[in-house]
């Protein structure tokens, strides 16, 4: 399969990166020379979507835009993926400005695998976008919520967080990064 010079994947990644996300992301890879990775809930402030409605809890959402770019970017790094080949942006999926200043040329990859999945390949298509619609299933049950969890109990041993992390389908490749975040936030 030929590559198509660039598409954009869309997600809220809290916190990057467990094995669906990377199935996800990796497929922009896969299909595309450059991939525009954009962040969904960037500065927490989206409109609520009953769809959705765990995406507005600060419980949800403990890392911040900057936070979760970091961390992709640690991670496709040790993914060795060069960083001429993405670019990461701050995305508020609930604001029409927000569709309108993308290129109406580049696809936008969106995996639909609940209702909320589905209502955003309808906002792509009503803002005039094209779109790559996956029907990919999830690998692993991987639970965002259950990975937060596991986070906040830490007791500081990374050793064993990592291992309970992706023993949850953390991706090993991901644990620098985000214990460099924790580090930071004063959480390690």
């Amino acid at each position: 399969m030929s590559k198509i010079p660039e598409i954009t994947v869309h997600g809220r990644f809290q916190p990057p990166l467990h094995i669906n996300h990377w199935e996800y992301v990796s497929q922009g890879f896969e299909r595309a020379d450059h991939v525009t990775l954009l962040i969904t809930n960037p500065f927490q402030d989206e409109a609520f979507d009953a769809a959705a409605s765990w995406r507005n809890d600060p419980e949800n959402n403990p890392f911040s835009y900057d936070e979760r770019a970091y961390m992709f970017t640690k991670f496709f790094t040790a993914m060795g993926i060069e960083a001429d080949r993405y670019e990461i942006k701050p995305f508020n999926i609930k604001d029409d400005a927000a569709f309108a200043a993308l290129n109406k040329e580049v696809p936008n990859l969106v995996n639909v695998y609940s209702e909320w999945s589905a209502k955003k390949v309808d906002a792509f298509k009503d803002h005039g976008l094209e779109v790559i619609q996956l029907d990919q299933p999830k690998s692993k049950p991987v639970s965002g919520t259950r990975i937060r969890e596991i986070i906040k109990a830490s007791t500081g041993n990374m050793d064993v967080l990592k291992q309970r992390l992706i023993g949850e389908g953390f991706m090993p490749e991901a644990v620098p990064g985000l214990f460099e975040v924790l580090q930071r936030k004063g959480q390690q």
